[in-house]
């Protein structure tokens, strides 16, 4: 059965993928695969208030049942997965890199990526 390290490494491997961090839902950093530089402490602490604020915004807007919210910056891209019951998911992308197949894969691997995390 494949690990937690597994799944980082594969999730990382691909060409689109800048890194990865795996969060609580208290946000404390589990892990974590990247570039030297970024403050994962932090990444960690409000990857589950983005969570939260994308939540609040459907249930205004009568969209429920929150999976994954997608967030564009000028240099990337941060896809923040909610993987019930305990952890977030946080992968962020290359600037000008397709990730639609990372999306879905990600989309419809949740259940797998639970029982690993």
């Amino acid at each position: 059965m494949p690990t937690l390290k597994d799944l980082l490494s594969r999730l990382s491997n691909r060409s689109e993928v800048e890194a990865v961090f795996v969060v609580g839902q208290d946000g404390l950093l589990i892990d974590q695969v990247g570039p030297e530089g970024s403050d994962a402490e932090a990444v960690a602490a409000m990857a589950p208030n983005l969570l939260h604020s994308a939540r609040e915004l459907g249930a205004a807007a009568r969209h429920n049942g929150l999976t994954a919210a997608v967030v564009e910056y000028a240099d990337g891209v941060a896809i923040v997965t909610d993987i019930p019951p305990e952890m977030i998911l946080v992968t962020f992308v290359r600037s000008g890199v397709p990730f639609g197949a990372l999306l879905y894969e990600l989309r419809h691997n949740r259940e797998q990526i639970a029982k690993l995390i």
